[in-house]
């Protein structure tokens, strides 16, 4: 029974309160739910992150989120139309277009590091192995978690790289969670796999990173992105496109708030290594890992990569930036930066040191890391054409310039 007491100011303010949540239900009712199939791995946290923050709600967009083991299972899972958008490798993407699977990317996502001590995806043998180089690893069974997939193309590469027969090892496909009890129990040699499980691995069991793959393949190797089927893109274009401006604002934010990725990882795993993300696709790695899988019998023609990656998803280079005590430089593939085309670029700085910044300046630019602070930063910057000047922000005047042109 209502009370006749109720006051004309109570009465106002419940009348104000449902009309908003009226308006609430109808701002929700107003949102386009978008399903994405993704892996249960750390580099997939941008997508959490930026649900979290509410980027994709401020570009009407409703996550409905499904986690698969796979690259594979979840291009069959989008071709069967049981998801929206996927988060794949950028292999299993290759495998999709060349069997006439047409699906095209709608983001970049993610890549590797420069080398072991930086890297969040490596292979992993037991502290008491006698596996001690790649070459140890010949004849051995590694598990991946897919045949023909990312794992098999870069372990393969990587090895011939290092002059060790590809075909020497066995590959066991198996989910990333079991891995480590596979390793342990002596049912493989050695295992591939991402973030959480190398910390876990490293921190719990005490293996030991044996190599690689990515750094030796090259700095900064290109390894994920999101993906559509170009029918449900094309019937969804405005969509498509929101889905790809909030993904890369995830992206961005996730790449540079790190402790709140480590936030949604289980408070053992909060210590691992955190991929770099990325919105821009260097086109020339993707084509030589192309070229790799077509090597190692994954696809048996290149795929169309106009068709893979429209223009929609910038294309651009990662540049090595580094500052320490007494040294600092910029490098691209390991090479110092003397000219760059105007462009896109990501840098990814590495400060060690507690008395200098790493400082750019240029047109249209005015970045530096903390002189007191230490650790990653990662900027994704538009270079016009110009002298662009890097420095050191603290004592000892250490510089450097390059050109775009």
């Amino acid at each position: 029974m209502r009370r006749n007491l109720l006051t004309a100011a109570a009465a106002v303010a419940a009348l104000a309160m449902f009309g908003a949540a009226t308006a609430g239900a109808g701002e929700k009712a107003k949102l386009a739910t978008v399903t994405v199939d993704t892996l249960p791995i750390a580099n997939g946290l941008p997508l959490d992150l930026g649900i979290s923050k509410g980027f994709f709600t401020a570009h009407g967009i409703d996550i409905k989120k499904v986690t698969l083991q796979s690259g594979n299972d979840i291009v069959l899972a989008l071709s069967n139309h049981s998801g929206d958008i996927g988060y794949v490798g950028w292999v299993p993407a290759m495998i999709a277009r060349t069997q006439g699977i047409k699906l095209s990317a709608v983001a970049a996502s993610d890549v590797e590091g420069t080398s072991e001590s930086d890297n969040w995806q490596n292979i992993m043998v037991k502290g008491s192995s006698s596996i001690r180089t790649a070459k140890d690893l010949a004849g051995k069974t590694i598990a991946v978690n897919a045949l023909k997939g990312v794992g098999e193309v870069m372990i393969k590469a990587a090895l011939k790289k290092e002059d060790v027969d590809p075909n020497s090892i066995k590959l066991l496909a198996m989910p990333f969670p079991t891995m480590r009890t596979a390793l342990n129990n002596g049912q493989i040699d050695a295992f591939w796999a991402p973030e959480p499980f190398v910390t876990q691995a490293l921190n719990l069991d005490g293996d030991r990173i044996v190599m690689a793959p990515g750094p030796v393949l090259g700095k900064f190797w290109p390894i994920g992105c999101y993906v559509a089927m170009n029918d449900w893109a094309k019937g969804n274009p405005a969509l498509a496109k929101a889905f790809g401006a909030a993904i890369n604002q995830s992206l961005a934010y996730a790449q540079a708030h790190p402790d709140e990725i480590r936030a949604l990882l289980p408070s053992a795993s909060q210590n691992i290594r955190l991929p770099i993300w990325s919105p821009l696709i260097d086109r020339a790695k993707l084509l030589q890992l192309a070229k790799y899988s077509k090597e190692f019998d994954v696809i048996t023609t290149l795929p169309n990569l106009t068709q893979l990656v429209p223009s929609t998803v910038t294309g651009g280079k990662t540049l090595q930036a580094t500052v320490g005590g007494n040294f600092i430089f910029l490098r691209l593939d390991g090479a110092k930066v003397a000219t760059l085309p105007a462009g896109k670029y990501t840098f990814v700085v590495s400060d060690s040191s507690k008395t200098q910044s790493f400082r750019l300046i240029g047109p249209g630019v005015h970045k530096s890391t903390s002189v007191k602070g230490t650790g990653r930063s990662t900027w994704t910057l538009a270079l016009r054409k110009g002298r662009y000047a890097f420095s050191s922000g603290g004592r000892g005047g250490l510089r450097g310039s390059f050109r775009v042109v």
